[in-house]
């Protein structure tokens, strides 16, 4: 049965606005595991680990490891979101070319991060909004966070002479030829820059006893 009434009908609960979110700073003392060198460093503030000379063409996995205290009043009715911050869009080529494989926007990491806290895992970041929830997976006092970060093959094959294909396409013809393969410089790669942890408080509901109105019947 439907009822219709000109009175203002009040709802039984109402959102209560939340206070400001407060940020944590994580971008600061890293240790850094280079998987297939089995190297161990210590990196101050977040940066691409091709700008270290001795990694300049590192392509692999490595390790990003630290330890940091949560305020015991934020591991309780927030949302605690570990963000790595905005891609930068990149300017796409006039004509764009007839094969293309090239997403147009540069990550905050480079190219792919798995994230650890407190050795359960939390998730994947790859794409945006390159953010992930730790919710669940946090608590009040010291936490432990670990992010397995891996690039591509491009720094490695710049450090190194390309293959000389010629002798297989005398013998068996020209099968393939390399795109994009010369001139070859190492890629931005790891955590870029920043990385923050995001706690918000929840909205909450609040209950309101629903105002019955003139006109209104039980069917």
């Amino acid at each position: 049965m439907i009822f219709f009434t000109n009175s203002v009908i009040k709802p039984e609960q109402e959102w209560i606005l939340a206070p400001a979110s407060k940020v944590i700073d994580l971008s600061t003392d890293w240790n850094l595991t280079f998987s297939a060198s089995n190297q161990t460093i210590h990196m101050g503030t977040l940066h691409s680990w091709s700008e270290e000379e001795s990694f300049r063409y590192y392509s692999g996995q490595v390790t990003y490891e630290k330890e940091f205290d949560l305020p015991s009043e934020l591991s309780s009715g927030t949302s605690l979101i570990l963000d790595f911050g905005e891609g930068t869009p990149v300017a796409k080529p006039d004509p764009l070319p007839a094969f293309n494989l090239r997403a147009f926007l540069e990550g905050p990491l480079r190219e792919a991060a798995e994230v650890y806290v407190n050795g359960q895992r939390a998730g994947v970041v790859w794409h945006p909004p390159y953010t992930l929830d730790l919710t669940a997976l946090l608590k009040g006092g010291k936490n432990e966070l670990r992010i397995v970060v891996g690039n591509t093959a491009i720094n490695s094959l710049a450090g190194q002479t390309l293959p000389d294909y010629r002798l297989l396409s005398d013998r068996y013809g020209e099968r393939f030829v390399p795109q994009g393969m010369s001139n070859l410089q190492p890629l931005p790669s790891g955590l870029l820059g920043g990385l923050w942890l995001t706690a918000s408080p929840r909205p909450s509901l609040s209950a309101r006893p629903a105002a019955r109105s003139k006109g209104w019947k039980k069917p």
